[in-house]
C-alpha cells in the first residue's frame, strides 16, 4: 500500500535538506508520453555517467598507491569506454605533445570493482581511434567557454551511439575536496563532434554554483530546478554519487529521485 507524502512531511523534510533555490522561468507542461520519455532518458543518462565516472574514480585511487603514478608528471587525463560489459579505463599522455598514448589500463565492472591491478605499460600504446576521438572530446569540452564552479573538473566522454564514427557528450562534473558537500552547480553537458574538436550544443544544468549538503543527519537533498519539467541527469548522478535521495521541484511537481530512479511525489496544483 503507498503511503502518501503530506506536505507537512515536506515541511519538515525541509528543516534537514538544503534550501530550495529557484532557476529561472518555467518550462511548458508536457504531455504523459513525452514526460516519461524525458524521464526514462534522464534515469538511463545519469546512471551512465555515474558507472564511468565511478571507475576513472576506482582507478585513480588505485594508481595513487603507485610511486611510478604519483610521480609521472606525463599523464594528461583519462577516458573510459564501455567493453564488454565493463568499463575500460585509460590514462593518456604526455601533457605537451599533440599525439597521445596510453599510459596505464585497467577494467573496472559496472558495480565499480577493479578487475586486477592497473597496469602501468612498459611501453605507451598508440591510442585506439575511439580512445583517440575521445580524449579528443574531452579536451575540446574543457577548454571550451563555460562559467566553472570548481578549480578542477571530472569529464565523462560518452559516444552518442554505437556506429563505428560517433558523435561525443561530455560531461563536466565539478570536483570536490570538501566533505559532505554536493556540487551540483556547474555541472555542464556538451555535444561535441565526431572528430572531437567542435562544440555542437552546450547546456548548463544550473543558473547557480549551488552546493547540497549531505552531512549524516541529512535525510536527503532537495532543490528547486525550473530549468526542465522533470529532472535531468544531473541531478540521477548526484543522487547517485551522494548515495542519498534526492527531492527535486520543478515546474512538474515534486519529483523523488532514489538509487537512480526518479518518482513522482506530487503534482504541481496549477497543472503544469
Amino acid at each position: 500500500m503507498r503511503i502518501p507524502v503530506h506536505r507537512t512531511f515536506l515541511l519538515a523534510l525541509l528543516l534537514v535538506a538544503t534550501p530550495l533555490v529557484a532557476q529561472d522561468k518555467r518550462p511548458e507542461a508536457l504531455s504523459p508520453t513525452e514526460e516519461q520519455a524525458l524521464i526514462s532518458a534522464a534515469e538511463s543518462a545519469g546512471k551512465n555517467i555515474f558507472v564511468h565516472d565511478r571507475a576513472a574514480a576506482v582507478t585513480t585511487d588505485a594508481l595513487m598507491q603507485l610511486r611510478e603514478f604519483r610521480k609521472d608528471k606525463r599523464v594528461a587525463g583519462w577516458i573510459t569506454e564501455e567493453k564488454d560489459g565493463n568499463i575500460a579505463v585509460t590514462f593518456v599522455g604526455p601533457r605537451d605533445t599533440p599525439t597521445k598514448y596510453a599510459l596505464y589500463r585497467t577494467v573496472v565492472t559496472t558495480g565499480g570493482f577493479i578487475i586486477g591491478a592497473p597496469v602501468a605499460l612498459a611501453t605507451p600504446e598508440a591510442l585506439t581511434a575511439f580512445e583517440a576521438r575521445a580524449f579528443a572530446a574531452r579536451s575540446t569540452a574543457l577548454s571550451s567557454e563555460f562559467s566553472p564552479c570548481a578549480s578542477t573538473y571530472n569529464p565523462v566522454v560518452l559516444p552518442t551511439d554505437d556506429t563505428p564514427l560517433p558523435g561525443w557528450r561530455v560531461y563536466l562534473l565539478p570536483g570536490t575536496t570538501k566533505q559532505n558537500i554536493v556540487p551540483l552547480g556547474g555541472t555542464y553537458r556538451l555535444e561535441i563532434g565526431a572528430e572531437g574538436t567542435s562544440v555542437l550544443t552546450q547546456r548548463g544544468f544550473t543558473r547557480s554554483c549551488i552546493q547540497l549538503g549531505s552531512e549524516p543527519g541529512v535525510v536527503a537533498m532537495m532543490v528547486t530546478h525550473l530549468l526542465d519539467p522533470v529532472p535531468t541527469e544531473a541531478h540521477v548522478f548526484w543522487s547517485l554519487w551522494a548515495a542519498k535521495p534526492m527531492y527535486v521541484s520543478t515546474s512538474g511537481g515534486l519529483w523523488k529521485i532514489e538509487d537512480g530512479k526518479i518518482i513522482r511525489v506530487e503534482r504541481d496544483p496549477s497543472g503544469g
